[in-house]
């Protein structure tokens, strides 16, 4: 069977498909190394390798030719993807459990790219039988295949084969008490200047809560880019960037600015003192969050601490929801939009590049009129700044 193999090369970390040989698989190659040249996030890499795995271990099975394939075996992927399905003769040790729609939609998506790739730069016709052609409505028959802007001039391209989605749910957001527990959780002040516990993980969710922040944005963050208040508004830079090391990107790789408000400010230059106390040496270049507490002392903290300082406090506090760290950025988003901040503004500090990916995501926040029932925003959106 094929497999998804992770290849470090000096502080690049990747991946590659190997077939059932042990052999790297050169179509597969070709692919994952323009998605690599395009700059494509390390973690789509991933995703669609493992996608690509699972397809040639599918067609190493049957013996098919991988430029020869038709609609159907991209229908018989889709219910292995869905159902599990081992290879033919292997017995199973433990029931499957079918595989999520997004896992299902991800590994189609794999298929679909890599298909179009080769049919553009290869000249492989097996891409052409996986679209149809729409034009007004009415699906028209395929004589050829449509270039990646076909869809500009008078209709479009869609897929033969997809999952049906339901409807979309309401994201998840935490309320104001939840908040000011998990960061109580993390440190609290004493009233003379000194804090008890750790209070880089209080900073790290009052940050969240203030701008919205991917967790990686914040993860990647460096003394130098955050901009104190000193007579004007204090702000923090978002900079393109990136750590394969930590299997960390700044989506999109684009640069934002946003304000943040005086007490987040102020929490920071506290946690300046608090980290020179404890002999951590920084400077600008220096990354805002470190380790403190283990090996390394000073170097930058991982996605892995945080999550399980996350699984720590689900044990402390096992009656609040399994949160993670994603929805203080749906809480703030949340919280603008219930505030009246227009949509073009909230997309900016969100960092989204399509203002329909926003509108799309918290559609039912101006709709549900409730949800401002749910908790006292306004002491919420009192703390934030939203001007760009």
């Amino acid at each position: 069977m094929a497999v998804r193999q992770r290849v470090v090369a000096g502080d690049e970390i990747t991946h590659v498909v190997l077939d059932g040989s042990f052999r790297v698989v050169e179509p597969i190659e070709r692919y994952l190394e323009h998605l690599r040249q395009e700059k494509y996030s390390p973690h789509t890499v991933r995703s669609y390798a493992g996608g690509l795995a699972a397809w040639w271990t599918m067609l190493e099975e049957a013996g098919t030719d991988w430029s020869a394939v038709e609609v159907d075996d991209l229908v018989r992927f889709m219910r292995r993807l869905q159902t599990g399905q081992a290879a033919p003769g292997v017995p199973l040790l433990r029931p499957v459990k079918p595989s999520s729609s997004s896992t299902v939609e991800s590994g189609l998506t794999a298929v679909m790219s890599f298909y179009r790739y080769h049919a553009v730069r290869s000249g492989v016709p097996a891409a052409r039988s996986f679209y149809e052609y729409v034009k007004g409505g009415t699906v028209q028959a395929r004589s050829r295949y449509t270039s990646f802007l076909g869809h500009v001039r008078d209709g479009h391209e869609r897929r033969i084969v997809g999952r049906r989605r339901g409807r979309k749910k309401p994201v998840p957001f935490l309320t104001p008490g939840q908040i000011e527990r998990a960061k109580d959780d993390a440190a609290t002040s004493l009233g003379d200047g000194s804090w008890r516990g750790d209070l880089r993980f209080r900073l790290f969710w009052s940050l969240l809560e203030g701008t919205g922040l991917r967790i990686a944005e914040a993860l990647l963050l460096k003394h130098g880019d955050w901009i104190p208040g000193t007579g004007t508004t204090a702000a923090i830079q978002i900079r393109p960037r990136e750590d394969a090391q930590r299997r960390l990107r700044v989506k999109n790789q684009q640069y934002r600015h946003l304000y943040i408000g005086d007490d987040l400010d102020d929490l920071y230059g506290e946690y300046l003192f608090w980290l020179a106390d404890r002999g951590v040496d920084f400077d600008d270049r220096s990354f805002v969050f470190v380790n403190l507490f283990r090996c390394h002392i000073g170097s930058p903290m991982r996605p892995e601490n945080v999550y399980d300082w996350v699984d720590g406090f689900r044990r402390r506090h096992p009656l609040l929801p399994r949160w993670t760290p994603h929805w203080f950025r749906h809480t703030h988003a949340t919280a603008m939009l219930l505030a009246g901040v227009r949509e073009h503004v909230v997309q900016r500090r969100l960092g989204h590049s399509d203002i329909n990916t926003l509108m799309t995501t918290y559609a039912h926040v101006t709709d549900d009129a409730e949800m401002k029932a749910a908790a006292d925003w306004s002491s919420l959106i009192g703390k934030w700044k939203a001007a760009e």
